[in-house]
């Protein structure tokens, strides 16, 4: 079932199988096998076996072994900028987290419902399976120690991709959040040629831009562009595309569909 950028399927057969990837250029893939379909309540913490795997390119997920259950989720690789991920090749989900089951069981009834998905239910839908789906990582990699993100910069990236729609991403947010002080945080983005502002502004930016330049959300108006990406207006969007060396988001629409 596609939901814009992100391809979802679900299997259950009384017969154990293995799942059939379909591959794609610039895509990651998340793989969870379970031994029956997740429960409609989706409890935080399901008492079942489950093996959940993530990998940016899908030749980096091991064998998987025949399961009555699976589901498969594929998206843009991108989405994973910047969290740590492409250094491990394939990690092991935390199936114990508090995100890991809310998230299983929403994905579970995206793939397997038939009802028909509007431009707008299209487009939320797709926001949210994608920042669950970071969520779930980002929990998993800090979950082992911060093996892989090891610094608060990486750490830093990694919030502002899963949280590019909050209009309360801010640097002291951000920093609170990785119980450092905003100071020594600002001074590693310093040292990389950059700031947290600009950070933010730049992944809002791309966000926009990969959504006014996509037909599928043609239906969205400018102003509810600015609001997916955690802007308070239309004004705000066209300020932070200027800011990016970017023509107005009008501008950048026109052109897309000139293309």
């Amino acid at each position: 079932m596609p939901f814009g950028s992100v391809r979802v399927r679900a299997y259950s057969d009384p017969r154990a199988s293995v799942p059939v990837f379909d591959a794609r250029d610039g895509e990651a893939w998340m793989v969870i096998s379970l031994d029956r379909p997740p429960s409609a309540q989706g409890g935080v913490h399901e008492q079942r076996t489950c093996v959940a795997l993530v990998a940016t390119d899908p030749d980096a997920l091991p064998s998987l072994l025949p399961t009555r259950s699976f589901l498969t989720l594929s998206f843009p690789a991108a989405v994973f900028q910047g969290i740590g991920l492409d250094a491990v090749g394939a990690l092991a989900v935390d199936v114990g987290s508090a995100l890991f089951w809310p998230f299983l069981t929403f994905a579970w009834v995206c793939a397997t419902a038939e009802r028909r998905q509007t431009g707008l239910t299209l487009y939320y839908t797709e926001r949210l399976l994608q920042e669950m789906v970071v969520g779930v990582v980002v929990a998993s990699l800090r979950g082992e120690q911060a093996r892989i993100v090891t610094e608060d910069y990486s750490a830093a990236l990694s919030i502002i991709a899963a949280r590019v729609g909050d209009p309360g991403l801010t640097p002291a947010a951000i920093a609170a959040e990785l119980n450092t002080s905003l100071r020594s945080l600002q001074r590693q983005f310093a040292s990389r040629g950059t700031t947290l502002d600009r950070s933010i502004r730049a992944a809002r930016v791309g966000h926009a831009r990969s959504l006014l330049e996509d037909p599928v959300y043609d239906s969205l108006t400018i102003e509810r562009v600015a609001h997916a990406c955690g802007l308070a207006n239309g004004s705000s969007l066209a300020r932070a595309f200027a800011a990016e060396g970017l023509p107005s988001p009008a501008v950048v629409r026109a052109t897309a569909r000139r293309h």
